[in-house]
């Protein structure tokens, strides 16, 4: 019997495959102790891969998913949950596992993959799964447990690239112990917040300082204006963002044709089925007339894309994957920013606003 069932965060669109891109299903787990024993599940996709996995631990991440959970997380989780009662299950699994399942709508196919993963087989308990890293479901079966609230509690606090983060505040609000902050004991908790205050003090005084230093100079705003910016103090008419936030998506599906090319590691074949899913996502959501709750939504989902297909050319040319950043603030264009930087636009507030490197210089006053 199902108890609950949340939904969080942006769920995918299915999108073609590139190429040979496709995610292989072969799957591997993380865990340090078994878990509750289950009856032997029935074979059936990712739901019965899921199912079979979680039949001996607890913590499941399908292999083309080890940058969104690594083995040293997905074992420290493994941990947390061993022994708690009511027992708790985790999985990672691709974004078309979702898309794949029958529904509707996006709630209903994540009710379906739950449903399916327990008339497989899955053990009792709660369920928390994450898809793809764009998207977070769980449910509690034959057992009572406020899975709705703690989910929505967890991805309050962060966002959707931090799912670790996300699966760690689950964890903690449904009642299970060994958080983080919680190992090694709280002895040392009061010294370091203390020493964090005198330090964003002491940098606060200082940021304080230089930009007095900045506005008496005369430097003024920066001479861009964003490709597509949906902030409340903007000037510019909804229908002209919506104009914008399609130009972005088609921008956005040029770079993926940009990038076509044959590939045969799972790992960046995930990464580029994720940039694929995003773009689909996206260009959906842009299709009609999206309000500003939606339209800001469309660019955290261009930009989670432009990540995970910049993580793919990283991986094909042997080099260290990009930070976890959002895009250049005045120009998608520009590419993933190094840095954030105050910024006050003409008759708006002032905030901190992501940039590239060429813009931080601009900004500071290096590049004239």
């Amino acid at each position: 019997m199902r108890l609950t069932l949340p939904a969080a965060a942006l769920l995918v669109v299915a999108a073609t495959v590139l190429g040979p891109a496709t995610a292989a299903s072969t799957t591997s787990a993380a865990t340090t102790s078994a878990a509750p024993a289950a009856s032997e599940p029935a074979p059936g996709g990712y739901p019965g891969d899921v199912a079979m996995a979680w039949a001996s631990a607890p913590v499941y991440v399908d292999e083309t998913q080890a940058s969104i959970v690594s083995a040293d997380d997905a074992e420290r989780l493994a941990d947390r949950v061993d022994g708690h009662s009511p027992a708790v299950y985790i999985a990672v699994v691709p974004a078309t596992a979702l898309s794949d399942m029958p529904g509707g709508d996006d709630d209903a196919r994540g009710a379906a993959f739950l449903d399916a993963v327990h008339e497989a087989g899955g053990p009792d308990g709660v369920y928390v799964v994450v898809f793809g890293g764009t998207a977070t479901y769980g449910a509690a079966y034959d057992v009572d447990a406020p899975v709705q609230e703690a989910l929505e509690t967890a991805i309050e606090r962060h966002t959707r690239s931090q799912q670790v983060a996300i699966l760690d505040d689950t964890l903690t609000e449904l009642g299970v112990s060994g958080a983080p902050e919680e190992f090694g004991g709280a002895g040392w908790v009061w010294p370091l917040v203390i020493a964090v205050v005198v330090l964003a003090l002491a940098a606060g005084g200082l940021f304080w300082w230089h930009r007095r230093r900045t506005r008496d100079g005369g430097e003024g705003p920066a001479l861009y204006r964003p490709s597509f910016d949906v902030l409340d103090d903007e000037a510019d008419s909804l229908a002209e963002r919506r104009e914008l936030a399609r130009e972005d998506v088609t921008r956005f599906g040029e770079e993926l044709d940009a990038a076509d090319a044959g590939v045969t590691d799972p790992t960046v074949a995930a990464d580029v089925q994720a940039a694929m899913d995003a773009y689909a996502e996206a260009g959906a959501a842009v299709d009609g007339t999206p309000d500003d709750h939606v339209l800001r939504a469309v660019r955290a989902t261009v930009e989670y894309g432009r990540w995970r297909l910049a993580c793919a050319q990283a991986r094909l040319a042997g080099r260290p994957l990009p930070a976890r950043r959002a895009d250049c603030f005045f120009d998608q264009r520009h590419g993933v920013s190094v840095t954030d930087w105050q910024y006050t636009p003409p008759g708006g507030r002032a905030r901190e606003v992501p940039v590239c490197a060429a813009c931080r210089d601009r900004l500071a006053g290096a590049a004239r």
